[in-house]
């Protein structure tokens, strides 16, 4: 599987991020919308790795038509109100209304396995490196959808605010856990359907930091609960590069009738489903 990076020329995080990839890493910068690292030197080596940038809102760039990756890795920034120092990654699409761009109800394709490769590589990242944040896994939410996307979107992210936007540690912890998944294989897991909890994933972020059997790549967040039906359940296992073992629920971040009117849905589509 072979991944390329996006990024946003108007997004702090995107540009902090990318300058690192080109000082530690040796990216050619060959404009201000391209990057590219092939570790022979050649442009068309077949193991060099294009970065492609656009002026857009991150939560609005589509890969390229003419891109030959298999996944694609967005750097962005994390926007919370709180403002809290964290480093996120996550699946973009949306289970219901598109409030932060892409078209509702529309998932895109997950690649569970590397999603756990790089929330592990951002915490071994920032242990070596000393920074002292926290490391979450994000529900599926925002934009892009791609119009009959087949490829996989990944989002990785420094949060959460300018002052964290611009860190140059947390640039640079970034930049090489996505130097270093973009060239190791990602890690063969059981992949399941999270559902349930809040935004950063309080049951599934320990188990894809922690587990080596298990991985998740679609999440359903509480608040996004009354939008699953057959129709998404169909939809996130179609659009997940691995085979869909099962559901974890966060049964505590569900309320009662939630749970049931979800495990029926499971149930009635033969998943099988089990607490996290």
């Amino acid at each position: 599987m072979k991944g390329a990076i996006l990024f946003s020329t108007s997004n702090a995080a995107s540009l902090n991020i990318m300058r690192h990839l080109e000082k530690d890493w040796k990216w050619k910068k060959k404009n201000e919308n391209s990057y590219l690292f092939s570790p022979c030197a050649k442009e068309n080596c077949c193991s060099g790795v294009q970065a492609a940038g656009s002026p857009l809102s991150i939560i609005e760039i589509e890969p390229p038509a003419d891109s030959h990756a298999d996944y694609f890795l967005y750097a962005s920034t994390h926007k919370s109100e709180a403002g809290t120092p964290a480093l996120t990654a996550h699946v973009p699409g949306n289970w219901g209304a598109a409030d932060f761009g892409g078209q509702p109800s529309t998932l895109n394709m997950a690649y569970a396995c590397k999603l756990k490769q790089i929330l592990q590589l951002l915490d071994e990242a920032a242990k070596k490196h000393k920074l002292d944040w926290p490391v979450n896994m994000e529900v599926d939410h925002h934009g892009p959808t791609p119009a009959g996307g087949k490829k996989a979107l990944l989002f990785v992210e420094i949060g959460s605010g300018p002052d964290q936007w611009s860190n140059d540690l947390a640039g640079r912890v970034v930049a090489e856990a996505m130097m270093k998944s973009l060239f190791q294989p990602a890690p063969e897991a059981k992949v399941y359907l999270g559902i349930g909890g809040g935004h950063y994933s309080p049951k599934f972020t320990p188990l894809m930091l922690g587990s080596k059997e298990r991985a998740v790549g679609h999440v359903l967040a509480k608040y996004r609960a009354a939008d699953f039906d057959e129709k998404m359940l169909k939809q996130a296992i179609e659009k997940t590069i691995e085979p869909v073992q099962g559901a974890l629920i966060d049964w505590k971040g569900l309320g009662k009738e939630e749970r049931e009117r979800i495990i029926s849905i499971l149930e009635k589509e033969g998943m099988k489903w089990e607490r996290a």
